[in-house]
């Protein structure tokens, strides 16, 4: 007899292969066989008393918790950081922020009780821990060891990069071709460090931009002063201050001035430039939509609801 060919075994003309047979068999020796373990984990379920102690769940114990900011995109939500064992485990939302939780807990509402209130987040938000523990992830500084393009790098203390940014120096004499090349660091590069000077040569460089004053006229009023100078034979480039370039990306109120007070107000250079991300966008065109009062067909922006 082959497994296609059925053989009636109840006496009632129900048909069973061979091969279903054998399954069958198989799962009843086995329900035999664990059918005292299932048992007794039952007995034991229902021995248990609801009032047993349960082990704290430690994701949702405040010492391990971390209440931050993520900079994930440019909105900057609240998150809560759950730290197991020293290694970031989880992210949420911090329910005391506006963007994860609406209406957010009161300020005054006690961290401790906080602890297990989830906020909701993005899977761009969540994607945080991938971020930081990114085996790509640059954690030491990079100088250049070979010719540029050459793609050759290596590691420096970060004590030492700071004193090659500021003081610069032979900072490459082991690459072919720049053993005796002379970087300027921060210190040559302040060169304008009186901020009356400074508006003076500001001043007259725009006058030399509009055609007011020649090259000549700057160069012969500001003789002492050249040497400051990128080019005295081009004015309008500025200061030797100017050769400070500070770009940003992800930037929100309040480090933007801090920059902008260091680059431009003390540092003295013109360069302080920023871009945005598209990320925020949805978030200030959505509150933007939601906070507009509409007057028949025209639509004013309410101030200050936001």
């Amino acid at each position: 007899m082959t497994e296609q060919e059925p053989e009636t075994i109840d006496g009632q003309g129900h048909a069973l292969s061979r091969r279903d047979f054998l399954k069958l068999s198989g799962l009843l020796s086995a329900g035999a066989f664990l059918g005292p373990k299932l048992l007794t984990l039952f007995e034991n379920a229902a021995a248990s008393s609801p009032t047993d102690p349960v082990p704290p769940y430690p994701l949702v114990q405040p010492e391990n918790i971390i209440n931050t900011v993520c900079l994930q995109c440019n909105t900057g939500c609240g998150i809560k950081a759950k730290i197991l064992d020293g290694v970031l485990a989880k992210i949420d939302g911090n329910p005391y922020s506006p963007w994860t939780m609406t209406p957010h807990l009161d300020y005054t509402f006690p961290i401790r009780d906080a602890a297990i209130i989830e906020g909701t987040l993005c899977p761009k938000g969540q994607a945080g821990i991938q971020t930081l523990y990114d085996p790509y992830r640059i954690v030491k500084v990079l100088k250049r060891a070979g010719k540029r393009g050459e793609n050759k790098w290596k590691t420096i203390p970060f004590e030492t990069a700071v004193d090659e940014i500021v003081n610069g120096g032979n900072l490459f004499g082991d690459v072919p071709g720049e053993e005796n090349r002379l970087v300027e660091g921060l210190a040559q590069t302040w060169a304008v460090r009186d901020p009356t000077l400074l508006t003076e040569l500001s001043t007259d460089a725009a006058l030399v931009q509009k055609k007011q004053m020649t090259v000549d006229e700057f160069k012969t009023k500001h003789s002492t002063h050249l040497d400051k100078m990128i080019d005295p034979d081009h004015p309008d480039m500025g200061p030797k201050n100017n050769q400070l370039v500070f770009v940003w990306g992800r930037l929100k109120a309040g480090r933007s001035e801090f920059i902008s007070r260091f680059v431009k107000d003390s540092f003295g250079s013109t360069n302080a430039h920023g871009h945005t991300t598209v990320c925020q966008g949805s978030l200030y065109f959505t509150c933007k939509a939601m906070s507009e009062q509409y007057d028949k067909t025209a639509t004013k922006y309410k101030k200050n609801v936001i």
